[in-house]
């Protein structure tokens, strides 16, 4: 029997090309918590977008900056 869902949401495959060290540690950290690398994924990049800055802050601040060699 498999896990069950945690989101009625629709699934899309996608494949990720990682170094092999850092897929190692994935899937040791998946198998020490007992769930699937798949989660950790999933969760981690929740996690990363919910704290990424807007596009438009970025832009702005980019903007208000000066150039190199300029001063301010």
């Amino acid at each position: 029997m498999g896990r069950p869902r945690l989101s009625s949401e629709r699934r899309i495959a996608t494949a990720v090309r990682l170094p092999e060290s850092l897929h190692r540690r994935l899937h040791l950290a998946a198998r020490d918590r007992d769930v699937s690398a798949n989660l950790l994924i999933t969760r981690a990049v929740d996690e990363y977008l919910q704290r990424l800055p807007s596009a438009e802050s970025v832009l702005t601040t980019k903007r208000s900056r000066p150039k190199r060699g300029e001063s301010s």
